[in-house]
């Protein structure tokens, strides 16, 4: 009797070794991010995410393993964001025009002219009424870890001279899709065209689209320089992006990493908005080189046209709230 007690006391604790070991291999596994990006690997954005790659690694000792992707190498942005919010382990930079599309009152951080500059974006994400908002995409499965990758300003990149509405009549502008920058886009004029970014060099060769919607270091690191001939300084956005994961993946991690992670995304996002501006400045002078002319505009006509996009997506009332906040 007693050799069967003893044994059945060796096997019970054989089997609670095997089960912890069993659940030690699961949590690990549960720890790896894939996150993907849409620009390539010499671009700002992809040096944030190698400094976030790097940080988290280095802080959890490997526990939190972070798998980067370039160049729509894993799925484009739209995608990545559904991914996300069905609960997958996978992250990635999307800008508030993609995240508008899931909530609305997130459409205004990317509105035509609402700020003048990355500062003024950085007072509204420190804002009780952001943080609500970060919370209402918790509730839809999708954390937002940071909000501060900044790239500059959106232009008008163009095979023709733009320098005034008239002149974007009949172009076709490629857009992201989202609803916000269709909006602005017809409001200034021409009319857009939604499609993958990767797509845009090629519907430019074949003169499928006249001109694209983007920022300097989008144009250069693309070499859409070969295909355009003209940047109008529209300066119609501040693009500012978040790193976003999935709430399921968040919500696995233990407290102290999820901390590391949100630390990391803040650090990273100021490390590639300060790439971000040298990088700006330089692509401009280069494309100059290249033979691409830049064009300054009356910013105060497109300001103008672009004010229908409040009204039509029903933004006039958070755009004041957004001004209250700026103006304290």
């Amino acid at each position: 009797m007693t050799k069967n007690l003893l044994m059945i006391s060796m096997l019970s604790m054989i089997l609670l070794l095997i089960a912890c070991g069993s659940d030690n291999d699961a949590d690990a596994g549960d720890y790896t991010l894939r996150l993907g990006i849409t620009q390539n690997d010499q671009n700002a954005e992809f040096k944030g995410v190698e400094t976030f790659k790097e940080g988290v690694e280095k802080r959890t000792e490997g526990e939190v393993t972070v798998e980067l992707y370039h160049s729509d190498q894993l799925a484009n942005v739209p995608d990545l964001v559904e991914q996300a919010s069905m609960g997958n382990s996978v992250g990635t930079i999307s800008d508030a025009a993609m995240l508008g599309d899931l909530k609305k009152e997130f459409y205004i951080l990317q509105s035509p002219y609402m700020f003048d500059s990355y500062d003024q974006i950085g007072k509204v994400t420190e804002s009780e009424l952001y943080q609500g908002w970060v919370e209402d995409f918790a509730d839809q499965g999708i954390r937002i870890l940071s909000f501060n990758y900044y790239l500059g300003e959106r232009n008008l990149a163009t095979t023709s001279e733009v320098t005034s509405a008239a002149d974007l009549r009949s172009n076709v502008i490629r857009t992201s899709g989202a609803q916000i920058v269709d909006e602005t886009i017809s409001s200034m004029g021409a009319s857009p065209s939604g499609m993958p970014w990767t797509e845009a060099y090629p519907g430019l060769e074949q003169g499928v689209i006249n001109g694209v919607e983007a920022h300097n270091l989008a144009i250069y690191e693309s070499s859409m320089y070969e295909v355009i001939n003209h940047i109008a300084k529209t300066n119609h956005y501040q693009l500012v992006s978040a790193l976003i994961v999935s709430e399921d993946w968040y919500d696995n991690l233990p407290e102290e990493y999820q901390e590391i992670v949100i630390e990391e995304a803040e650090k990273s996002g100021e490390a590639a908005a300060e790439l971000a501006l040298e990088q700006s400045r330089e692509y401009e002078e280069l494309m100059g080189e290249y033979g691409v002319e830049f064009h300054e505009v009356d910013r105060e006509e497109f300001r103008e046209l672009t004010e229908q996009v409040y009204e039509k997506l029903d933004m006039t009332e958070i755009r004041e709230e957004v001004l209250e906040v700026l103006n304290q």
